[in-house]
């Protein structure tokens, strides 16, 4: 094997592509199914579809808004633009305020409100194919406490159960965006 193997695979690979994208056609490749972004709030294990956060971030320079409920933490300047900071700790009604420092920012990828969510810890991608699903959620409530309208399914994984946050649900909802 030549030190040159790797880059003559790759580039036989591109040939190919090239070749099929001529032909109108596209080189496909399996994934491990959909890519999440896994996140812990208060020592529960969530996550949220990747396409539905724009970048993650840590939470400096964080500006108090004065008279806001006590889950809106503030706001954030990043690239020029202002994020709402929601501690979802504190909004999920866990009563444990997650430190500023310490945690991650979950920048939201919705053009009608620049939001993010201050959470303890990100994980990173996370795949449930071949998963066992949750048949049931009611069992759950109280783990997920204001949490739980917002989280549509989970999974049993790894020994550890995950659930949901359907963000869609949580940016359209009335007492997510009443912050006074």
């Amino acid at each position: 094997m030549t030190n040159n193997a790797p880059f003559e695979v790759l580039n036989t690979i591109r040939d190919q592509a090239l070749a099929l994208a001529a032909q109108g056609l596209t080189y496909a490749t399996q994934s491990a199914g959909i890519k999440n972004i896994a996140y812990v709030v208060n020592g529960v294990n969530y996550y949220c579809d990747a396409q539905d956060i724009k970048e993650v971030s840590t939470c400096d320079n964080l500006m108090v808004v004065p008279q806001t409920k006590g889950w809106m933490r503030g706001l954030i300047n990043s690239k020029g633009v202002l994020y709402s900071v929601t501690d979802l700790s504190l909004f999920a009604g866990y009563g444990r305020a997650t430190q500023p420092k310490r945690g991650h920012l979950l920048l939201l990828n919705d053009a009608g409100q620049q939001s993010a969510l201050l959470v303890n810890r990100v994980i990173g991608f996370r795949y449930f194919e071949g998963a066992k699903e949750f048949d049931n959620l009611d069992e759950k409530q109280e783990l997920l406490d204001g949490l739980s309208s917002f989280v549509d399914t989970g999974f049993h994984a790894d020994g550890q159960d995950w659930f949901r946050l359907n963000v869609s649900n949580l940016l359209a909802s009335e007492q997510f965006r009443e912050v006074q």
